[in-house]
């Protein structure tokens, strides 16, 4: 790990510094927190200045110019692993990153977020927003940075890349479950910014469908993050009747298991609407078991059991 977090701040190569961050970054995952807080520290201000366009691979020699398609490629490449390298550090750290860290990295990324970068880049920097959200405590990242996020969020979801779209959409969707008091006074907001994105979808062009279904995909899922923060408050028959019809989600599968999540906690709370959509309730999920369109076992489980509860013939 030592070698892996020296080649970040010191090596000039960027096509080097991307491996690393790569290797750097699956290391992490296997090894734990134990072996990465002794280094924690160091591995962060390298990620920052990487981040920031201030490691040696990007200042020294002129490796800050462009030089060519080449060049190019090697940035988008090194900045998407750093990008992953931030999120899985955060997840392995969670609050032992602490404040400062935290806060370091989010504005290091910010630069990428600006409406007059590339596509590839605010996709990637909402992303990279959207994950320290789920994998660090709310004090640190979702409502400490609340009031920048949120807008940001938001107005992400009407650009016209389906790529920034769907980072935005799952990150709105993510900050407003870790942060729920902040999120009740924008609810209706959230959800105003979500919406398009699923009927845009039903109308996409061939060439686009794929795309701007995924999009919508993470938009259903976001709607029920968002009432999962605070069901209590939340238009959750409304947000039920949006999404149950259009289950399976098929584009991106794994957000299934966030809608189970959704309905396991409304029967949980015994919400009034869970009741009142029992019959489409119970379609969705026995077609959601029946495909296979739940990734996770703990989740299918959970379907499982709540189709049984609301009386629906075991999948």
């Amino acid at each position: 790990m030592g070698l892996l977090a020296r080649l970040l701040s010191e090596d000039t190569a960027k096509s080097v510094v991307a491996v690393a961050c790569e290797s750097l970054n699956e290391l992490v995952q296997d090894v734990g927190p134990a072996a990465l807080l002794p280094r924690l520290k160091q591995i962060v201000e390298a990620t920052v200045a990487l981040a920031s366009n201030q490691a040696p691979c990007q200042t020294l020699l002129g490796a800050d110019e462009e030089d060519g398609d080449e060049d190019g490629d090697h940035d988008n490449v090194l900045m998407d692993n750093v990008a992953d390298l931030c999120g899985g550090l955060c997840k392995v750290a969670g609050g032992s990153i602490g404040a400062d860290a935290a806060d370091a990295l989010f504005r290091a990324f910010s630069r990428f977020a600006q409406p007059g970068r590339p596509a590839s880049d605010r996709a990637m920097a909402l992303g990279c927003f959207a994950e320290l959200c789920v994998e660090l405590p709310p004090p640190l990242a979702a409502e400490r940075h609340f009031a920048t996020l949120q807008p940001l969020f938001s107005a992400a979801c009407r650009d016209p890349s389906p790529a920034v779209t769907r980072n935005a959409a799952f990150g709105l969707g993510a900050l407003c479950k870790a942060a729920p008091v902040p999120a009740r006074a924008v609810v209706a907001e959230a959800l105003q910014a979500l919406y398009p994105l699923v009927a845009k979808a039903d109308g996409a062009p061939e060439e686009r469908r794929s795309a701007d279904r995924a999009a919508a995909d993470n938009a259903l899922a976001a709607m029920c993050r968002i009432c999962v923060g605070d069901p209590a408050s939340a238009p959750v028959d409304q947000v039920l009747g949006l999404v149950l019809p259009q289950l399976p989600l098929c584009e991106d599968a794994g957000e299934n298991a966030t809608v189970v999540e959704f309905l396991v906690v409304l029967a949980a709370t015994g919400h009034a609407a869970l009741a009142t959509h029992a019959d489409a309730v119970r379609r969705a999920l026995a077609q959601c078991l029946q495909q296979e369109k739940i990734d996770e076992k703990p989740a299918c489980d959970q379907a499982a059991a709540l189709l049984q509860q609301l009386g629906g013939a075991p999948a």
